[in-house]
């Protein structure tokens, strides 16, 4: 059965259109939904055995708007058992991408959109886990060592591993009593909806975790400062109220390390062929820490015309 026949019987007018979206590498398959009276829909369609995970999605997105943060209205979750598919359907929400739209935007506005960011993100790790059943040590110094192991798969690595596996090794009692929060998982500009009036909404929480709230900012050194230097500045800024504490950049750098393995594995599982892009991304990583001698990036230090960056 097709998409449009699966999903009809969810809404209460009949469909005029069913428009794919095809952005990311989420397993689910994405949908514009625009009705005969012209209301629009975003859904997701996955497997069932995501329900009760979609279901916790929605619960702390309600709880998102009760805060003040700008996300999708979560409608309904439906679980469609004759297809074994869950169907979580959404408020659609009108803009672009921040990957898109920030670069064509002033550099001002840039950083303005990013400190709003910051401001949904620091609400967002408003959310605490009381009683968790593991350490952050144990969780993230085990899955780093997962993805260390798997390695093995990938030859020709073009980046001295060895010096970043020392400098995480310097610092992994870092790890130690890290307070759990909500993390949305996958916080960078393509996963938020921009527009000329600003931020419209943080989007995509299906990777969410419990995980160390600087955690959350390692996607900032692999993707957004890519994407836009200011808007990451602004993000920063946002949500720390100003700069941020000088051991913010001691976690950072860490947990900046830390992904090397993590991208390049994913990178040769999921789109072997765009491999280059993880080494491309790590490199200036790397050069932005001037190979982990400093804590603070150039990136974030020239910006803001200082050299904030206390050397290791």
């Amino acid at each position: 059965m097709d998409a449009i026949s699966m999903v009809s019987p969810l809404f209460h007018q009949p469909i005029e259109e069913l428009l794919p979206v095809n952005k990311g590498f989420s397993s689910n398959k994405k949908y514009k939904v625009k009705l005969q009276d012209g209301t629009c829909y975003f859904i997701k369609i996955g497997g069932i055995d995501s329900a009760e995970k979609k279901k916790e999605e929605f619960h702390f997105m309600e709880r998102f708007i009760e805060r003040g943060v700008a996300v999708p209205a979560p409608i309904e979750v439906y679980i469609i058992e004759t297809h074994a598919k869950c169907v979580q359907v959404f408020s659609f929400i009108e803009g672009t991408d921040g990957e898109e739209k920030l670069p064509c935007l002033p550099e001002t506005y840039q950083y303005e959109i990013g400190v709003e960011a910051g401001k949904a993100l620091a609400k967002i790790h408003s959310i605490s886990l009381d009683s968790p059943s593991h350490t952050w040590m144990d969780y993230r110094y085990g899955k780093y060592q997962r993805y260390l192991r798997a390695l093995k798969e990938v030859k020709n690595i073009p980046i001295d591993l060895n010096m970043v596996n020392s400098f995480i090794m310097e610092h992994k009692h870092l790890l130690e009593n890290r307070p759990l929060v909500f993390n949305h998982g996958d916080f960078h500009p393509s996963n938020l909806m921009v527009s000329d009036k600003g931020l419209e909404a943080v989007i995509d929480f299906e990777r969410f975790d419990w995980e160390d709230p600087y955690h959350e900012f390692y996607k900032m050194a692999l993707f957004s400062r890519n994407v836009s230097v200011p808007f990451s500045v602004g993000q920063i800024h946002g949500y720390f109220g100003g700069d941020p504490p000088e051991v913010f950049w001691n976690y950072y750098a860490l947990y900046a390390a830390m992904v090397f393995s993590a991208d390049i594995v994913w990178a040769n599982r999921m789109t072997p062929a765009l491999i280059e892009h993880s080494f491309h991304r790590l490199k200036t990583i790397l050069r932005g820490h001037d190979n982990f001698r400093f804590y603070c990036p150039k990136w974030y230090s020239s910006y803001v015309g200082e050299r904030s960056g206390n050397h290791v």
